[in-house]
């Protein structure tokens, strides 16, 4: 693609954006020199305005052949400059419509990112629907717990008060038997 065709390109999408036409938003956009942009703009604006200089003053008497050829030379001219507009105009328009395009792509793919993120809120949704039911579990768990807890301890002071009365009771039985053997032989009749 040719520098002209570039800076046409870059025209005509700032156009078609609303970007404020200048040179070096033209120069940033095309990302060629500022000089050839400038020169660019100098040479289609002026194409533009469609208004024929006034012919120099040389002479009385070459004044009409000096304004034939004058005329003749801007109206090539004018056609060079219309056909440079053209081939700049449909370059723009082609840079318009790769801009409407990207666009387009741009606002598929944020649908694609809006259905997405939709989805990711419904599994979100979701997780602390379980998260919600799975720290009930977790206090159910945790009361099982604390009562088994304090059931443990109740069964293991009765162990110990178990174990102390069976103790208490082996202490009396052994003391019973003791007893009558310490007193000595029991008297004959």
């Amino acid at each position: 693609m040719s520098t002209s065709e570039k800076i046409a390109r870059a025209y005509g999408v700032l156009v078609a954006r609303g970007d404020k036409i200048t040179v070096r938003s033209v120069q940033r956009e095309a990302g060629v020199r500022i000089g050839e942009v400038a020169a660019w703009m100098r040479e289609h604006a002026a194409a533009a305005t469609g208004d024929v200089p006034e012919a120099p003053d040389l002479s009385e008497a070459m004044s009409a052949m000096v304004q034939s050829v004058w005329a003749a030379a801007w109206k090539r001219a004018a056609e060079q400059a219309d056909e440079a507009t053209a081939v700049a105009l449909d370059a723009a328009r082609a840079g318009e419509a790769d801009a409407l395009t990207a666009a387009e792509r741009a606002v598929a793919e944020k649908d694609e990112v809006v259905v997405a993120l939709d989805g990711a809120a419904e599994e979100v949704k979701a997780l602390r629907a379980e998260l919600e039911q799975l720290r009930g579990q977790l206090e159910t768990v945790r009361q099982d717990a604390s009562l088994a807890r304090a059931k443990a301890e109740e069964a293991d002071r009765a162990r110990v008060r178990a174990e102390a009365t069976s103790d208490t009771l082996r202490e009396v039985l052994d003391s019973l038997r003791d007893g009558p053997r310490e007193a000595g032989p029991a008297p004959k009749p």
